[in-house]
C-alpha cells in the first residue's frame, strides 16, 4: 500500500497522470576552462566536462547531448566550447543541439585549494544557478562532489531556467495578428517515425489545426498548393525520468512557395516524460510542431 501511495504522490507531484507529460530538461555540458597553468596543461577541463556528463547521465534528471554532436555542432558554428558568455551564442548553440541548459564552468586553484565551479545556463532564458566544489584533491577527484549539486539543481530548480511552456492558444494568437489564410491552401507532408505503430501523425495534425484555425485550406496535393510544409519527425525512447519513460523528439521543418521556393527551414527537439513511451513521444513530436509553426508559418504572411 505504502509503494502505491509513493507512485501516486509522485505522478501527481510531476504532473504525470494517465496522457498527461512532463519536460525533461535536455542539457549539454560544456569544456570547463582552466585557468590554473598545470590544469590548462593537461586539458582538465576536458576532462571534468566529460566525468561530470556521465554522472548527470547516470543520474538520470536530464536528457544529455551526447559529445559527438556537441562537438560536431560546436564546429559547425564555430564556437569555442570555452568562454561561450554571450547569450546570442548560448541560445544558437542551444537551438542547434536542442538544449534548453548549457552546463560550462571553471577550475583554478587558491592557495592550497582547488576550486570547480559551475555555471547552469538556461539558453532561452539567460537565467543562471551556480554550484561548486573544493578541496586539496585534483580537479577531477572533485567532481563526485559537484555532480550531485548540479543533479540536484536539475531536479528540483530547473523550472527556474526553462522557459514557459508553449501555449497553443498563445502561439495561434501571435499567428493571428501576423498571418492571414484567406483560403489559400497549403500541402502538408511529415514523415514520422517514432518505433511503434499509432495513428494519427502528431506534428501533421498538429500543423493542420492551425492552418485550419488560421483561415488556411489544407489541400490533398502538392501542385495545388500555395504553400507546402514538409518535415521528418523521430522520436526514441531516451529511458526513465523519476521512474516515468522519457521520449526525445526531434522534428526538422521546411516551408516552401508554390514555386518551391524554400522560405523558412529549421528544426526543434523536445524530451518529454509520460506513463508511457507512445504518449510522451506523442506529445514531445506535437510540441515540437508548435514551436515550429509559431516561428515559420509567419513566411506566408
Amino acid at each position: 500500500m505504502k509503494k502505491v501511495i509513493t507512485i501516486l504522490a509522485m505522478l501527481f507531484t510531476l504532473g504525470v497522470f494517465a496522457g498527461e507529460v512532463v519536460v525533461v530538461p535536455t542539457v549539454a555540458v560544456l569544456p570547463f576552462e582552466s585557468r590554473d597553468r598545470q590544469a590548462a596543461s593537461t586539458d582538465m577541463g576536458k576532462s571534468v566536462a566529460e566525468l561530470l556528463n556521465i554522472a548527470l547521465m547516470e543520474s538520470g534528471n536530464a536528457d544529455m547531448v551526447e559529445r559527438a554532436e556537441l562537438d560536431a555542432a560546436l564546429n559547425e558554428l564555430q564556437l569555442s566550447a570555452t568562454g561561450l558568455t554571450s547569450k546570442e551564442s548560448q541560445v544558437k548553440l542551444g537551438r542547434f543541439i536542442g538544449a534548453k541548459i548549457l552546463i560550462t564552468g571553471s577550475l583554478f586553484k587558491s592557495g592550497s585549494k582547488n576550486f570547480v565551479i559551475a555555471k547552469i545556463i538556461g539558453t532561452e532564458t539567460s537565467r543562471v544557478l551556480g554550484a561548486s566544489a573544493s578541496g586539496t584533491e585534483d580537479f577531477t577527484s572533485l567532481v563526485p562532489m559537484l555532480a550531485p549539486k548540479v543533479s540536484a539543481i536539475l531536479e528540483k530548480q530547473s523550472a527556474k531556467l526553462l522557459p514557459k511552456e508553449l501555449n497553443k492558444e498563445d502561439v495561434l494568437s501571435r499567428l493571428k495578428k501576423v498571418v492571414q489564410g484567406k483560403q489559400r491552401k497549403v500541402f502538408v507532408k511529415v514523415k514520422e517515425d517514432i518505433a511503434v505503430s499509432v495513428p494519427d501523425p502528431a506534428a501533421e495534425t498538429e500543423l493542420k489545426k492551425l492552418l485550419l484555425a488560421l483561415d488556411f485550406q489544407v489541400v490533398n496535393t502538392r501542385n495545388e498548393a500555395d504553400y507546402a510544409v514538409i518535415g521528418e519527425a523521430i522520436a526514441a525512447n531516451a529511458g526513465s525520468y523519476h521512474k516515468f519513460t522519457s521520449a526525445a523528439a526531434r522534428l526538422e521543418l521546411s516551408v516552401y512557395n508554390k514555386d518551391k521556393k524554400l522560405l523558412a527551414t529549421g528544426a526543434a527537439r523536445e524530451t518529454l516524460a509520460g506513463a508511457s513511451y507512445p504518449i510522451a513521444a506523442k506529445e514531445a513530436i506535437a510540441r515540437t510542431a508548435l514551436k515550429l509553426a509559431g516561428e515559420f508559418f509567419p513566411v506566408m504572411k
